[in-house]
């Protein structure tokens, strides 16, 4: 029997350094097992079953990762649980009625006899577990009996590959379980026992290693592949017959009648309601902490949304900001280099310092590379999972960043007080033009981003777009502080506008908020045709055809209040750009099955304004946008909790605006109005 230490693969110094370690646990843990499964509900890992080298067992036990010291803890539950098993195989399902869910299926019990029944485990918000066994619709495919095989989810759709059966040489069908039907499918087997499974992006079930069961006694080192877009709803959801499946087999006949629909994973795997509410208290900044405090004693405020514009009359006077200054280890990785350097939250006022930038015309480029090959491999549409920060326009505003980052901490690892490890991050677009520190802001999110591919996510917006930010201040950054021509292929302002053209559209926030920098329009009623766009994407304003429309409605579009409708926006003289009404906000959310849109683009004086009851929500976080509107500036936190808590920071007082906002784009291009 192998010993119960945890280890942890520390990836933190990069994948060139990574190393194992062993996790520190104290108190009782799981004791020495076999034939178990470990997955993770964020933020708890999960083990359950296995041989405890005598007898068979059906325990769970769970480790919040969140908190320190690292302690097991077995989960206690009055439900109904599994039978003891081993080497069963279970998997966290992501999405549908069945989200958040730890599914196992199949195992070896007690009597030696492969099993084939399928259970949820999940937790409450109120801290409880339970198990919940899932329904099989009768006189439909009956999973095969099998331990030692491997199952994963392909959207809610659960899918066990390989595995033995009482029967060794018995071919095994993959069986796909639809968790929202409650049906089984059955496609030709992969006679693989033992081995690992993992699904591509490009919608293909790998398998690797294990065991044949032409030849059960040596181990193969051999990958086979296996296509799982036929796995559908509608092959699925076929009564009479089965789907031949990705792998082509042969049709099998099943009972052709007319069944009566039984209880489904809907009604009995689904968890209490999840309803996104707009808490009714923002959190407003005050003052700077004092630097050797562990907390941030007289530096928020509790204030009601409602009286918003008249506190923010009262706020800004305290500020402070500390200065330090930091130099880069060459050794340091690319993106660490910057990081060094620019993630300094108690330093932002060094950042108003002079016209240079600190690193090197090549360094910037690369790194616009690197992020460049991490965006083009994720979607148009980004899945996050709570709990998650979001922040509106940041036009260049670093200073505001990094204040925002000091109060409430900034996406770094724990050790350095940061909480990336909990939280994920959306930025809504517009990261440059209008503010003199375009380079700062950008090159810190692109770091971050290289850093925590799947953590940060950087939307685009109406100024990631090189035609606009060409005139609106980015491209005279460049030029001044890099001597470039901005029309040279190779140029920082090429390279950087090359990954803003691969940039996301939108994210979707636990299936329920759409997370977009401007909003919907005439040509964006439904969530999906964003998938149909092709990237990378640049806006020609002058040759528009129905994706570029499409575009225009996500990047520039407005609500507004006394509408209903799509009109033509008359405050951003461009009859491609529209104002969306209430109605169309209601009729959006129905079609797409969502709660709420959380989006940008505009400058609300209070940080943040809600439209038609909260529907839809628009921020905005940077402050005193183009120094006239003395605005403050917010960012929302949503926790587990599902509310939604705006916090916020007012404009620095004293601060030179001609230091912060390029006054001569200002003038030449007037800041629209603020909300």
């Amino acid at each position: 029997m192998a010993s119960d230490d945890l280890y942890l693969l520390d990836l933190r110094r990069g994948d060139d350094q990574a190393q194992w370690i062993i996790v520190p646990v104290i108190g009782t843990t799981p004791g020495r097992r076999y034939g178990h499964i470990i997955n993770f509900i964020k933020p708890y890992l999960t083990i359950f079953g296995g041989n405890t080298g005598t007898e068979a067992v059906n325990d769970v036990w769970c480790l919040n990762v969140e908190i320190s010291p690292f302690t097991w803890t077995k989960i206690r539950h009055n439900s109904e649980s599994p039978s003891p098993r081993v080497y069963h195989s279970g998997a966290q399902c992501l999405s549908g009625t069945a989200a958040g869910m730890v599914v196992i299926f199949g195992g070896r019990g007690v009597n030696q006899i492969a099993l084939n029944d399928t259970w949820g485990l999940r937790r409450h918000r109120d801290g409880s577990w339970d198990w919940v066994k899932a329904p099989y619709k009768v006189d439909t495919v009956t999973p095969v009996a099998r331990y030692q095989h491997k199952v994963l989810f392909v959207g809610s759709l659960l899918v066990a590959v390989g595995g033995k059966s009482n029967q060794l040489s018995e071919g095994i069908p993959v069986n796909v379980y639809d968790t929202e039907t409650s049906e089984w499918a059955s496609y030709p087997p992969v006679k693989r026992f033992r081995h690992s499974c993992w699904l591509a992006e490009d919608a293909h079930i790998y398998v690797c290693g294990g065991f044949s069961q032409d030849n059960p006694n040596v181990s193969t080192n051999s990958i086979t592949r296996f296509n799982v877009r036929g796995f559908t709803k509608a092959a699925l959801n076929t009564m009479g017959k089965t789907s031949p499946g990705p792998m082509k087999g042969k049709k099998s006949s099943l009972p052709g009648k007319h069944l009566k629909a039984e209880t489904t994973l809907a009604k009995t795997l689904q968890e209490e309601e999840k309803i996104f509410k707009l808490s009714n208290h923002a959190q407003v900044a005050i003052s700077s902490a004092p630097e050797d405090s562990g907390d941030f004693p007289n530096m928020i405020r509790h204030v009601s949304i409602e009286k918003l514009q008249e506190e923010s009359k009262k706020i800004g006077t305290k500020l402070k900001i500390p200065v330090s200054s930091h130099t880069p280890d060459p050794n340091d990785s690319l993106y660490s280099i910057f990081l060094n350097y620019l993630m300094k939250p108690k330093s932002h006022s060094s950042t108003l310092i002079g016209p240079g930038f600190p690193f090197k015309k090549a360094q910037v480029i690369e790194l616009a590379k690197e992020c460049y090959n991490v965006m083009r491999k994720q979607p148009a549409i980004v899945s996050v999972r709570l709990p998650v920060k979001i922040f509106g326009n940041l036009y260049g505003g670093f200073t505001d960043l990094m204040r925002f980052f000091d109060v409430w901490k900034a996406p770094t690892s724990d050790s350095s007080g940061g909480d990336i490890e909990s939280f994920a991050y959306i930025f809504l677009g517009n990261y440059v033009d209008r503010g003199t520190r375009s380079l700062e802001t950008i090159c810190l999110l692109f770091a971050l981003k290289v850093k925590y591919p799947d953590q940060i996510h950087l939307i685009r917006g109406s100024h990631e777009d090189r035609s606009i930010n060409a005139l609106y201040g980015f491209g005279e950054e460049c030029k001044l502080r890099f001597q470039e021509d901005i029309n040279d292929s190779n140029s920082i302002f090429n390279n950087i506008n090359n990954v803003f053209s691969w940039m996301p559209l939108a994210a979707l926030v636990e299936d329920k908020i759409l997370c977009v920098h401007g909003g919907i329009g005439p040509h964006f009623t439904k969530l999906e045709s964003l998938f149909k766009i092709k990237r990378p994407i640049d806006l020609h304003q002058e040759t528009l055809n129905e994706h570029s429309r499409m575009l225009f409605d996500v990047l520039w579009s407005d609500p507004k209040e006394s509408d209903h409708g799509y009109k033509p926006n008359s405050q951003r003289n461009n009859e491609n750009m529209i104002c969306y009404g209430a109605d169309k906000v209601t009729q959006f959310l129905a079609t797409n099955k969502l709660e709420m849109i959380i989006r940008s683009h505009e400058i609300p004086l209070e940080g943040i304004k809600m439209f038609n009851n909260s529907q839809l929500i628009t921020i905005n976080s940077c402050t005193n946008y183009c120094g006239t509107h003395n605005n403050l500036a917010c960012m929302l936190v949503i926790p587990k909790t599902f509310e939604i808590i705006p916090k916020l920071i007012p404009s620095l007082p004293g601060i030179d605006v001609s230091k912060v906002w390029d006054e001569g784009t200002t003038k030449r291009l007037p800041p629209t109005p603020p909300r």
